[in-house]
């Protein structure tokens, strides 16, 4: 049986491997065979083995000159230009790049052709044009980061991301510290039944990281419930079961939904945080703003973007450096969204 190189496999290897020339395996990769004869037969045996054994492509000079090209490739699992996408990317790449430049690197931005979004593409991935790649996206393909991190490619994920096997390095917002301190801050105002609301997807990351930080407040406290809404449209029913059972203080994850509540309380004649005192933990996709200021956290993004681009150079320079997790404090934002419960029967 062959054994798997511990380096990762040069084109040398894969023709070996496969039992083709190197020149072959080469005109595969580049797909340059439209003037030589390569039977689909030997094409796929070559496929097949840069499949199973990790092989990633590097189309770059710095293989002959042996030494870096100082370029970092930044990979986003969504498209970052749409409109409804600016506010959550931006911070991430100016930080980027403004620490890219600072350690005298460069940042190339890497798309997917044919209008899906994936790294690897017949056995390789374009990312090696790179030195190392910062990958973030909301919805990740799992497996394309797994099948990265085993080809030994170098990479740091923007964001909490947990995969099985072997781990990666990443940089998270430390989310749970944050939302553990402002739920603390609604019991300290005298809130005693404290809810958490979502919207959408609960096992997401950022997700359990947040609703950790509110468990984590609740010890020797009447528990308060969590609840997930699968679309807007429940939470006039979310806003009754909050009056029903008395809960004065709730820790909503997204504005969005912190927006809606509102919306719901102001129809019934109530308000925030005479009524209902509100925080809000960062996630700002969908909102429209400018209502109110909201008592809650900001996601460092920014610094995040700072940070990857320091922790992937480190492993640049240093590979032998261990896989590291680093988290960045969320700074609080004061807002004016929380208060002491109002006493039953009396006015502000």
């Amino acid at each position: 049986m062959t054994r798997r190189p511990a380096r990762r496999p040069t084109q040398a290897d894969i023709a070996r491997l496969a039992g083709v020339s190197q020149a072959t395996v080469s005109l595969v990769l580049n797909e340059r065979d439209a003037d030589v004869r390569i039977s689909p037969a030997t094409r796929e045996r070559v496929l097949t083995v840069m499949r199973e054994w990790g092989y990633v492509a590097n189309a770059s000079a710095r293989s002959l000159a042996g030494g870096s090209n100082k370029i970092i490739g930044v990979y986003t699992f969504e498209p970052v230009f749409p409109t409804t996408s600016v506010d959550f990317y931006f911070p991430f790449l100016l930080g980027m790049e403004q620490e890219a430049a600072e350690l005298g690197y460069d940042l190339l931005l890497f798309t997917s052709a044919g209008g899906q979004r994936q790294i690897f593409r017949e056995g390789a991935t374009r990312l090696a044009l790179a030195d190392g790649a910062l990958l973030l996206g909301r919805d990740p393909n799992v497996e394309e980061i797994e099948r990265l991190r085993d080809s030994g490619f170098p990479f740091v994920y923007v964001g909490h991301r947990e995969v099985s096997g072997a781990p990666i390095s990443y940089v998270a917002a430390d989310y749970a510290s944050t939302t553990q301190r402002l739920t603390e801050r609604l019991f300290a105002l005298g809130h005693e039944r404290v809810a958490y609301a979502r919207l959408g997807d609960g096992d997401a990351q950022p997700s359990r990281d947040r609703e950790k930080g509110f468990r984590k407040a609740m010890p020797g406290r009447l528990a308060g419930p969590v609840w997930t809404l699968a679309a807007e449209t429940e939470v006039d029913g979310l806003v009754a079961e909050i009056l029903h059972g008395g809960v004065t203080g709730v820790v909503a994850e997204q504005e969005l939904l912190a927006e809606q509540i509102l919306a719901s309380l102001q129809r019934r004649g109530l308000s925030v945080p005479d009524d209902l005192s509100v925080v809000v933990l960062g996630d700002s996709t969908g909102a429209r703003g400018g209502e109110i200021p909201w008592t809650g956290l900001a996601v460092p993004r920014e610094q995040m973007g700072r940070e990857a681009t320091r922790l992937l150079i480190q492993q640049l320079e240093d590979p032998d450096a261990p896989t590291r997790s680093e988290s960045v404090a969320c700074p609080l934002i004061p807002g004016a969204t929380v208060a002491s419960p109002r006493e039953p029967g009396v006015s502000r």
